[in-house]
Order: C-alpha cells, then structure tokens, then sequence
C-alpha cells in the first residue's frame, strides 16, 4: 500500500514547491524598484561621490529585475558621464526607453543618447566623421542664438511701443509740448537706446531667477525653454540640482530648483 502510494505523494510535493516557488517569484515583481536595497545602496553612493560602486549597484538591480528602468537610465548616465563608455550608455538608455515608452522624460533620455553617439565617433581615431560632428554643434549652437535673438526682438518691440504710449500720455499730459529741458528730437532717440539696454538686460540669461518652483507640466526641458530659450541647457538645470534630484524623472509639484 506505501509503495502504490508513494509516486503520487511526491508528483503532490513537487507541485506544492512548484506553486511557493511561483508566488515568491510573483512577490518579487512587485516590489518597487526603488525600495530594492541594492537600489537603496546606490543612492546613498552617488549621494557620496562613489560613482563606480553606484555603478555596480545599479547594475545589480538589472541583474535582479527585468523592469529596472530607472536603473538602467541611472547606468546609462554614468556610464556616459563618469566612465566615458559611450556604447554601453546607449545600451541602457535604449532599455530604459522600451521600459518606459510613455515616459515625459523620453526626450531628455533621447537626448543623453545623441550625446552619447556624438562621444562615440570622437573616439574613432582619426574620425572622418568630426566634420559632422562640428557642423551639428555648431547649428545647435545657431540655433540657440537665433532662439535668444528672437527674445530680444520680442522685447524690444515691446519696449518701442510702451515708449510710445509713454510719449503720448506725456504729450496729453502736457498740452503737445515736450517737457523743460528736453529736446523732441533727441528725447525718443534717448529712450529707445534705454529700451534697448533694458530689454537686452531682461533677455539675458543672467537675468533667471536664482530658484524656480515647479508647476505642474513642467519639466527640465520646458524650465530650461522657460529660462534660457531653448530646452537643450536642460542638463544643467539637473546637475545643479543633483543633491535634490535623484534623477530627471524627479521632479515633483511644488517643490523648488536652482536655475544656474
């Protein structure tokens, strides 16, 4: 009777180790990323400057998991930025997008990979490629002045005629004659030149507040739009923002960001 029995009682424990091994498999997914110890340990080394033992945690939260997106784009990024290993950036970059299609910060991450392939051909030796890779800085940087040029004209026009309207009321005010001691001729020359001056001053970048509270909406891309007149300075908001940001993706309502 034991011996007709015994088969099925272990085909029966098997199963049952079976089904625990699938339930500890399915606790495991989850579990936040963000609450995953490694994860936690790599936090607290960049916080403290140890880049490449971040590097190494984070690669083992990837190990661990396979929905690791943050992961894999805090990977990415130091690969790039402190390892100078431009393929490998790529790689996580690339995962962190297909982990994360819907993500608002996609651009950015698309971005840090043209920065990344743009490393990659300075590398080559002898790149017969650099020419492009000159050419496509410089109409970035084109670009940006043309966007900064744009908001002075803005401005300026503005300013023009919020002096005329100031010209007018002054004229009402004054019954038609210039005010003592002033020259009709030399007047609105004089106060289009100050225009001038103070709407160039105001587009200036130096202009930026020191700090920028976040509002809904918004992200480093369209901060740095906001500031600086065009999105692609986004990354220097994020750096001077490092030991409050742990990533891109943190920026949460309300809270406030150095503008540099």
């Amino acid at each position: 009777m034991i011996n007709r029995f015994t088969p099925f009682c272990l085909s029966a424990s098997l199963i049952v180790l079976l089904l625990l091994a699938g339930c500890d498999w399915n606790r495991a997914e989850v579990v936040n990323e963000e609450n995953e110890r490694a994860f936690q340990r790599a936090r607290t080394f960049q916080r403290e400057g140890r880049m490449e033992e971040a590097l190494s945690a984070y690669l083992q939260v990837i190990d661990l998991r396979r929905d690791a997106a943050e992961s894999h784009f805090e990977a990415g990024y130091l690969f790039l930025r402190e390892m100078q290993d431009p393929v490998r950036s790529i790689y996580h970059f690339q995962r962190h997008l297909e982990l994360r299609p819907n993500s608002p910060q996609n651009a950015q991450v698309r971005e840090l990979i043209e920065t990344a392939q743009k490393l990659f051909v300075r590398q080559l030796p002898a790149s017969p490629f650099r020419n492009d890779i000159n050419r496509l800085d410089l109409m970035e940087q084109l670009e940006a002045e043309r966007t900064k040029t744009a908001n002075l004209q803005a401005r300026l026009t503005e300013a023009e005629r919020n002096l005329q309207r100031m010209e007018v009321a002054l004229a009402n005010a004054t019954g038609g004659r210039p005010p003592s001691g002033s020259s009709t001729a030399t007047a609105p020359s004089t106060s289009s030149s100050q225009a001038r001056t103070t709407a160039t001053s105001e587009a200036s970048p130096q202009a930026a507040p020191n700090l920028h509270r976040v509002e809904a909406g918004d992200t480093l891309s369209s901060i740095s739009r906001r500031y600086y007149g065009t999105p692609n300075r986004w990354m220097e908001i994020f750096e001077a923002n490092r030991d409050r940001m742990a990533s891109p993706n943190s920026l949460r309502v309300g809270m406030e960001i150095r503008i540099p």
